[in-house]
């Protein structure tokens, strides 16, 4: 059965006073990725934290995995079964591998099933690791908690495209067994080969949406409004 993890109607976001997204009308069902794209600055990062509950809401409405209280916050949303992924990588850098794993929610061989690669460094302090290794360590104590629903940020940054296809495959697998899932991205040619629905932002407002194949035959125009947002903004 479908279920709605994921409804902002109307969102207003930003810091302070000033509003960086507006009006945004966004919804993520269970079993499904939705990707939110658009270029540097066009407000896809405020719109993620602000679904987590790390960020209050400035206006319109906002249901999360049924609540809609605006003064919840990440933790309590986190205990119902959300997990945030940052463009940070999301892992503790002093800690080994192995600690990492255990500081998550869920069993560590779901984590290891999903990355083998993370085995033979299980006694390694994860600031020791590449990139892409620490996403996968990231991902994978994510994935083991079995969340339902999971906000990622950029989570190809700064990374090779047979490790993004390595990440966005097990996220792909994570939404089959049902979990809602919202990848805010860049790399419009990656996330589009596995979202099944998309959004564009542009300067915080949706400009373009629709399912994943319809993106993928307007993949152009939304490459040229990234194009158009930086030459505006030079």
């Amino acid at each position: 059965m479908t279920t709605t993890a994921l409804r902002a109607t109307g969102l207003m976001a930003g810091y302070g006073d000033l509003a960086v997204v507006h009006q945004l009308d966004l919804e993520v069902n269970s079993g499904e990725i939705v990707a939110l794209m658009g270029a540097n600055g066009a407000g896809k990062t405020t719109a993620l934290l602000t679904a987590a509950g790390a960020m209050k809401p400035l206006g319109g409405d906002l249901e999360v995995l049924g609540g809609s209280d605006p003064a919840e916050g990440l933790r309590e949303r986190a205990q119902r079964g959300l997990a945030l992924l940052t463009d940070d990588r999301s892992v503790f850098r002093s800690l080994t591998t192995r600690e990492n794993l255990r500081l998550g929610r869920g069993p560590m061989d779901l984590a290891l099933a999903a990355f083998p690669e993370l085995e033979r460094l299980l006694d390694r302090p994860a600031g020791l690791l590449s990139g892409g290794e620490q996403q996968m360590l990231g991902l994978g104590r994510v994935l083991a908690a079995r969340p339902k629903l999971l906000l990622a940020d950029e989570l190809s940054l700064g990374l090779a495209p047979i490790v993004v296809h390595r990440l966005l495959s097990a996220i792909r697998a994570l939404a089959d067994e049902g979990c809602a899932v919202l990848l805010v991205e860049q790399q419009v040619r990656l996330v589009l080969g596995v979202a099944d629905r998309g959004y564009v932002l542009q300067r915080g407002r949706v400009t373009l949406a629709g399912t994943g194949a319809e993106l993928r035959a307007n993949r152009a125009e939304i490459e040229r409004s990234y194009l158009a947002t930086a030459t505006t903004k030079g």
